[in-house]
């Protein structure tokens, strides 16, 4: 708390000395004290601006001192109304707009050098020469193995304008060669998996809500229906949400026509009610939707349409509460500033947005310390209640609570044994094993063949150990369900290698708790 009074006033006492020394300074120089900073119109945070730049002793980078002026304002407002400085925002638009300008390749660092892990169909990368294995050690003459580039420097190196051109060196089987490679569009799917998870159910996991997300929605779930999908789990765990019309673009086509999907409300924005318009491709079959903490905004208006309306079953735990709805306004500097215009609201009239009158690192952290065995059942009983269309309670004032809630396992990983997890160790030597071993990978026609039958080298666990030792950690004590679930994780990134995302779901399906009791609870729906 005192560190946030500090933040509060700061800027003030700043500003305070400033003026005194600008004051002094006048006074020294014989000045009568007073002058004007500057035309009258300006506002009193541009002004002090231009006497920094035009007055101060010493020369300030004013780019960093209006950023952190903008976002000190806006702290002062919700959690999600936030500032963008012009050297963020390309990447930001780019997972809305759902792609970018790049060479088209996914890699991951290992030992400090860039290793190709996929290379985009029919990519720039792919029509160069480039293929999975190969290691890019320099971006035109800047050498970037070993030099512990940031990820925001890497992607400023290889992404660019459409149509220009980036040379690299990559490293292949021991020998150097440089590719040049013509920037195009490169993808980033909002659909992460889509599948049969057993025979007639679909599965498809939506990982944002992009510009691209409804196509890809529907190009998955028309996909699934031909291949003789007759019940769908729709996965939104971990999606923190999006654009709204994509979300409210699927509700429709997953309700019957005439219901209420969505409401905004705002002071300076027109009220809307959004409504289902149209015959949909999947409105009357079975359907559960997965959630959990980190679904949040857009996943929760999905969400929320689905239960007010008595659509389908929610699974999982309760979401992350953020009833808010953000515009985006471009600014003068090449920055942009998302400010929230409304606030939303579910079907039966609920606000799921969580109270904000804390720090904002409280505010979003606030997920981690909820009780899994507790949260929703303690919390119900000082929420406001509200009824869906057939009169069934829910809840509003902090997330969408489930209909089945599945508890987090914190038993199954100690809390000893999470840097086994952390960092990308288990993605780094999983590759390294992937590209000892594709060659053996041919044999397996698809990732179900994969599945059933690969098994890991015998010494897999003991490889990986010795690798965590390399690094200097010291080994916990590990429990055999820890072991299990990282030999699993394993094996599904070899799968994703080979196969890409399907196949790595498809591999940890088994011991996902809420997939399993989604397939359960549409096995006792009969249709």
């Amino acid at each position: 708390m005192e560190q946030r009074k500090l933040q509060v006033w700061l800027p003030l006492f700043i500003g305070l000395a400033l003026a005194l020394g600008i004051l002094a300074g006048f006074q020294l120089a014989g000045s009568s004290g007073r002058t004007s900073s500057s035309n009258k119109n300006r506002s009193a945070i541009q002004q002090v601006l231009d006497l920094v730049q035009y007055k101060y002793v010493d020369s300030v980078s004013l780019d960093s001192m209006e950023a952190d002026g903008i976002q000190a304002m806006l702290n002062h407002l919700d959690p999600h109304t936030v500032f963008i400085p012009a050297q963020e925002l390309a990447e930001a638009n780019a997972d809305l707009e759902g792609g970018f300008s790049g060479i088209g390749v996914e890699y991951q660092m290992i030992n400090d050098t860039m290793n190709v892990v996929y290379v985009v169909e029919n990519g720039p990368s792919a029509k160069a020469g480039l293929k999975t294995g190969d290691r890019i050690i320099k971006v035109y003459d800047k050498v970037i193995a070993g030099n512990k580039l940031k990820g925001s420097e890497l992607r400023k190196l290889l992404r660019g304008d459409y149509n220009t051109k980036v040379e690299v060196t990559a490293l292949r089987d021991g020998k150097t060669q440089t590719y040049t490679i013509t920037r195009g569009n490169v993808p980033l799917p909002s659909v992460d998996a889509a599948y049969l998870a057993e025979p007639g159910v679909g599965y498809i996991k939506l990982n944002k809500f992009s510009e691209t997300t409804y196509k890809e929605f529907m190009d998955a779930a028309t996909g699934l229906q031909a291949k003789g999908m007759k019940k769908m789990i729709l996965d939104l765990r971990g999606n923190t949400g999006g654009i709204l019309t994509e979300a409210t673009n699927i509700a429709d086509e997953l309700l019957p026509d005439g219901l209420t999907i969505v409401s905004t409300r705002g002071s300076h924005v027109k009220n809307k009610d959004i409504q289902s318009t149209k015959p949909g491709i999947f409105e009357k079959e079975p359907l559960v939707v997965l959630i959990d903490e980190f679904s949040a905004s857009a996943s929760e208006v999905l969400a929320g349409a689905l239960q007010d309306n008595d659509r389908g079953t929610i699974i999982g735990r309760r979401s992350f509460g953020k009833g808010l709805v953000q515009e985006q306004y471009d600014l003068t500097n090449g920055g942009a500033v998302r400010i929230t215009v409304a606030r939303y609201y579910t079907p039966s009239g609920r606000s799921i947005q969580k109270p904000y009158n804390g720090s904002r690192n409280d505010y979003q952290h606030e997920v981690l310390e909820r009780n899994p065995a507790k949260d929703d059942s303690s919390l119900q009983k000082s929420k406001e209640v509200y009824t869906t269309r057939a009169g069934k309670k829910v809840y509003g004032g902090g997330g969408i609570t489930p209909d089945i809630t599945v508890a987090f396992d914190s038993s199954r990983i100690p809390q000893g044994s999470l840097p086994l997890f952390s960092g990308n160790r288990i993605g780094d030597f999983s590759f390294r094993l992937f590209q000892q071993t594709k060659g053996s990978l041919t044999q397996y026609k698809t990732p179900s063949d994969f599945i059933k039958q690969y098994q890991l080298p015998a010494n897999t666990w003991d490889m990986y150990i010795a690798q965590l030792q390399q690094d200097s950690m010291k080994i916990p004590e590990v429990s055999v369900s820890v072991k299990s679930d990282i030999l699993l994780i394993i094996k599904a990134n070899i799968a994703r290698y080979q196969w890409r995302n399907n196949a790595f779901y498809e591999t940890l399906q088994p011991t996902d708790k809420l997939l399993q009791q989604a397939l359960q609870t549409l096995k006792s729906i009969s249709k």
